[in-house]
């Protein structure tokens, strides 16, 4: 009879727990993590060196501390549901978009968004002959790449390539791909953590763990505002017995809560980012609320979600 050798999955390993939700004014739980393909233990090190010199250690802290084993994160499928828009937009392509992305891709690339050859990422590794590294590396003029709600677009080999890094990201997200996750409690001002950040950038440069030239988000994630926190607190917040620790602990989600905004509201809104916001001056515009509140404080962050247009029966992204 033939022997079926099912491997047990590792779990994630604690070693500093989180302490629960801060609400004292100006702090945020950071969430930062590294990529697959960085140099994990050394990168760690220099990183909370940083963190722990005179500069930076009165103002910030880390308070949580894990290791990610890749086994468990392909099995929870959580790349996928961290970057399930962004992969929606790469699998999808041009029937994606919103009527306010296709003016905006009209008004940056300068040509009709109906008949531009618009593709998703992954009909462009197929139908390019590309592969994933290949697509994933190349470089292209300032004009010919942007951002639209949150997702990227190349122009690149006559095609407008929809989030060209998703295939990369998910082909480098194997069993055997573990990372370390931290959260950084700060109390720095976004001006000084970005300051923190390019110190980190330095000692990573002298030591030669990277190039001048690379950019850091290819060596490490970090949360760009309090939304993209509670993403990264949804996949990667667990306690010493690798139970996911509820969305409540999570500081901005704490703070939220206490302002009378419902989890089911706040939920919806990591999930279906895209929405309709009415600025000061009374317009309508649509964001996507983790590049919406990029650098806000909990409380500008929160005015901005408090802002949105709830349209009943509108169909969800």
């Amino acid at each position: 009879m033939l022997k079926i050798n099912k491997q047990k999955v590792r779990l994630p390993s604690v070693i500093i727990p989180y302490d629960g939700p801060i609400l004292k004014q100006g702090a945020q739980d950071v969430f930062l993590y590294l990529r697959p393909e960085s140099n994990g233990v050394l990168v760690e090190s220099l990183l909370l060196q940083v963190v722990k010199s005179d500069v930076y250690t009165e103002k910030c802290r880390v308070v949580y501390l894990a290791n990610m084993p890749g086994d468990f994160i392909v099995k929870n499928r959580i790349i996928e549901q961290h970057y399930a828009l962004k992969i929606a937009f790469a699998r999808k392509g041009k029937r994606m978009f919103t009527s306010h992305m296709k003016r905006e891709f009209e008004r940056f690339f300068q040509c009709p968004f109906d008949s531009a050859p618009v593709i998703g990422s992954f009909d462009a590794i197929k139908k390019l002959d590309l592969s994933f590294e290949n697509l994933f590396s190349c470089w292209v003029a300032p004009y010919h790449y942007a951002v639209i709600n949150g997702q990227s677009i190349k122009y690149y080999k006559d095609h407008y390539i929809i989030n060209y890094d998703i295939p990369a990201i998910l082909h480098k997200n194997t069993r055997k791909t573990d990372f370390a996750v931290m959260i950084f409690r700060s109390l720095l001002t976004r001006s000084e953590f970005h300051h923190m950040v390019e110190d980190m950038r330095t000692v990573l440069v002298k030591k030669g763990i990277i190039s001048e030239t690379r950019p850091l988000a290819r060596t490490f994630h970090y949360s760009s505002g309090p939304f993209e926190q509670l993403l990264d607190g949804i996949g990667y917040l667990y306690d010493r017995s690798a139970n996911h620790l509820p969305f409540e602990s999570l500081s901005f989600a704490a703070y939220l809560t206490e302002h009378g905004i419902r989890k089911k509201d706040i939920l919806d809104a990591v999930r279906n980012p895209i929405m309709h916001f009415r600025t000061d001056e009374g317009r309508i515009i649509e964001e996507n609320i983790f590049s919406y509140t990029i650098d806000d404080t909990f409380h500008d962050a929160m005015v901005k979600f408090q802002s949105r247009i709830m349209k009943p029966g509108k169909k969800k992204l």
